[in-house]
């Protein structure tokens, strides 16, 4: 009898820690991301180095986003996110064919406020890895160079309009923010590999606002 007293308590308890509700979350993010601060600083890493809206006039961030709920208020996961990006008018002036992306890969917490109203304002954080590359061509010479790094946080907040138990949609705005530490490319024929030295790193950062979809599993 206590064998069958103790596994009901267990029993009882996971019930209480896990309530029969949806456990998994899938989140689609689209918006509109403008750069901040520099890519390297200026002479360290060759042409591109310095500010990051001489590489970019802006991005188009599209992500799908795993998390697990550990109560109706927290949880956390995975993120990927691909952003298709603008090409500066600084590295692709007139006669250039031109074109790249910024990418990241991450984990996340979510907290969700009042996740069984109608309106359900959340907040989360994360950190991951992000590369950015960019692609330039004259139809003759070609200079091609991805940075990447650690995206040491990044800050998000939104409000959600529970829709259903199943599907929620709504605003959101972020922070990303981090350091290029690896450079790699093609430079006109000239091969650029390896860590950007300390000195030369640098500050950036991505301001995003958009949309976000999410399915209840």
């Amino acid at each position: 009898m206590r064998n069958i007293g103790s596994v009901l308590a267990v029993a009882a308890a996971l019930a209480l820690a896990f309530p029969a509700e949806a456990e998994v979350a899938l989140d689609l993010k689209v918006g509109y991301a403008i750069p901040t601060g520099n890519a390297a600083a200026s002479g360290g890493v060759d042409v591109y180095a310095g500010a990051m809206n001489k590489l970019w006039s802006g991005a188009i961030p599209l992500e799908v986003a795993g998390r697990y709920r550990f109560s109706p208020n927290l949880s956390a996961g995975v993120t990927f996110q691909y952003d298709p990006a603008f090409v500066a008018t600084w590295s692709c002036s007139a006669g250039l064919s031109c074109s790249g992306y910024d990418m990241r890969v991450g984990v996340e917490a979510v907290y969700g406020f009042l996740p069984a109203g109608f309106l359900n304002p959340w907040l989360s954080v994360g950190t991951g890895w992000e590369w950015t590359h960019l692609y330039v061509t004259d139809n003759v010479l070609a200079n091609s160079i991805t940075f990447s790094g650690w995206e040491y946080f990044n800050v998000q907040a939104g409000l959600d309009f529970n829709l259903s138990k199943t599907f929620a949609i709504g605003p959101y705005l972020g922070y990303f923010g981090g350091s290029y530490t690896s450079v790699s490319g093609d430079l006109s024929g000239s091969s650029v590999n390896g860590s950007i030295p300390s000195e030369f790193r640098s500050f950036h950062g991505w301001v995003q606002v958009g949309a976000k979809g999410t399915v209840n599993l």
